[in-house]
């Protein structure tokens, strides 16, 4: 019999920036391949993990549908100036240009000074004359959705709209595990390269429209949807007391990003018996392969992030983006609340 997976950390991967950093803390990308931090299976990185497990590892909905590709991945940026104005493409563009995926992406702000900023999309609707003349010269903030974020605001980011930071703040992305993006525009002399060509039909010129936010109060356990798609769900857990996560209903890995506090994940019989502690900054990984855990706070004010792949319905990547479309806004009650328990 296999030994049973148990909850891996991995050791985080930084490059430096023109405006500040870049962590990977979760990622299968490549250039950039996690390494698993401890117990038995340390000094693997997450592509062999997934090579090795498969499913046993991701869980038989994220094996059917991306294989041995690890299909999320958790980064920290940490904004000391302005990043460049990028735009991301969704999967069936991605796939029949550049053979990956697409980008959907949460922001999550962890912490912001008064003179942060974020740009989402544009504060009216653009021309593509427009577009190539301001991304071309000094003027794209006139045009740019201006928002002043605070700890705690979270942004999804769907394929077409762009954006960018600037000022003092710590972000917390999770998103599709993929580096395809397209810069646009850049304060940065460093960053000689733009892709308004290939970029341009991907660009939504209409207006930004916020989305409407998800709040769920589950007894004590503040609980709040931020994002539902089909490539991932997160989920805002201000952990006060221990949850029992019945995480065999997710036939998924869980990931969990600790933002603030601590947490530690006891797994109360078989192999992976043990405490497995997260700190504040890391990021811990659930194996679809653990069923039963409980998740119980080692600090007053303990504040997680849950990622964790929904199961989907079996279509053709192709044909199944038009269906996705339709799920995007859609609610979220009864999605999550139901695995946890006191």
């Amino acid at each position: 019999m296999d030994k049973k997976l148990y909850p891996f950390k991995f050791i985080s991967t930084r490059e430096d920036r023109p405006w500040g950093t870049e962590a990977w803390a979760v990622a299968d990308l490549g250039f950039v391949d996690n390494m698993v931090d401890e117990g038995w299976l340390a000094g693997n990185t997450l592509s062999e993990l997934v090579e090795t497990y498969l499913e046993r590892v991701v869980g038989e909905t994220s094996f059917e549908f991306y294989g041995t590709q690890f299909p999320v991945m958790v980064k920290f940026l940490d904004v000391r100036g302005r990043t460049s104005l990028h735009v991301n493409t969704d999967d069936t563009i991605a796939q029949q240009r550049y053979d990956t995926f697409g980008k959907t992406a949460l922001w999550y702000v962890v912490s912001a000074s008064d003179d942060a900023r974020i740009y989402l999309g544009w504060n009216r609707d653009l021309t593509g004359e427009e577009l190539f003349a301001v991304c071309s010269g000094e003027s794209v903030d006139s045009v740019l959705n201006e928002i002043k974020p605070k700890a705690g605001d979270s942004f999804l980011i769907t394929p077409g709209t762009v954006h960018a930071a600037r000022g003092r703040l710590v972000i917390a992305e999770i998103s599709e595990c993929s580096n395809l993006w397209f810069r646009l525009h850049s304060p940065n002399p460093e960053d000689t390269e733009l892709h308004l060509e290939e970029a341009f039909d991907l660009v939504d010129l209409k207006k930004y429209e916020a989305p409407e936010e998800h709040h769920h109060h589950d007894g004590e356990h503040i609980t709040r949807h931020l994002a539902e798609t089909p490539q991932f769900s997160v989920t805002e857990i201000r952990l006060t007391d221990p949850l029992h996560i019945y995480a065999e209903k997710f036939d998924s890995f869980l990931l969990y990003t600790c933002l603030r506090g601590g947490a530690v994940i006891e797994i109360k019989d078989g192999d992976a018996k043990g405490n497995y502690r997260l700190k504040e900054g890391e990021v811990i990984m659930v194996p679809a392969e653990v069923k039963d855990f409980f998740l119980i706070p080692s600090e007053r004010d303990t504040l997680l992030l849950e990622a964790v792949m929904d199961h989907r319905e079996e279509t053709d990547p192709y044909l199944e983006e038009e269906e996705h479309h339709h799920h995007d806004g859609c609610d979220c009650e009864g999605h999550h609340h139901h695995h946890y328990d006191n």
